[in-house]
């Protein structure tokens, strides 16, 4: 049986007219993404990534590129609000010769905006011989990879050549 406004003396219609707006409008923020109790939400900014289209664009946006290998991922820092790994990394070869034949630990930025930060891949988790362009990240003042997508090629794959477009840093102290 299907209920009618006239069994009800018109009272089911009026708030039916009532509600049908605040229940489309609910609707609308609830596909947009946007929350009407923003209180009860978490809002994170999230950052778009720049693409390199060559080496030399990446080499660009880097103080340091490195050549080397993992030996261990040894914790995790905070970076951009979310959790990345931290490795230790063996340098054989570097463009700045101070870090040449030393360890250092590196970050491997991941996407934070994504369900599974590390879905794309984690450019270190290797074994193999890499070279890795770095950065100094603000936030936690050590060396990461300039993006969660570039910043590692295979050694054998590196262009000849290549010098970091930013001023490089100083090692970490032994």
């Amino acid at each position: 049986m299907v209920a009618r406004a006239a069994d009800y003396g018109g009272v089911m219609t009026r708030r039916a007219r009532r509600s049908a707006p605040v229940a489309l409008a609910a609707a609308a923020m609830m596909l947009s993404g946007c929350s009407a109790l923003p209180f009860l939400t978490q809002q994170q900014e999230c950052v778009s990534w720049v693409t390199f289209d060559d080496q030399q664009a990446l080499a660009a946006s880097a103080q340091l590129i490195v050549v080397g290998e993992v030996m261990e991922q040894v914790g995790t820092v905070d970076l951009l609000g979310g959790d990345a790994r931290l490795y230790r990394f063996e340098v054989l070869e570097a463009s700045d010769d101070r870090y040449a034949g030393i360890e250092i630990e590196i970050a491997s930025r991941a996407d934070g905006c994504a369900a599974d930060p590390y879905g794309f891949g984690d450019q270190l988790d290797t074994s193999a011989r890499i070279a890795v362009f770095l950065a100094t990240d603000e936030q936690w003042g050590g060396l990461a990879t300039v993006t969660p997508f570039d910043g590692v090629v295979p050694a054998g794959d590196l262009e000849p050549g290549l010098e970091p477009g930013l001023p490089s840093v100083a090692p970490p102290a032994p």
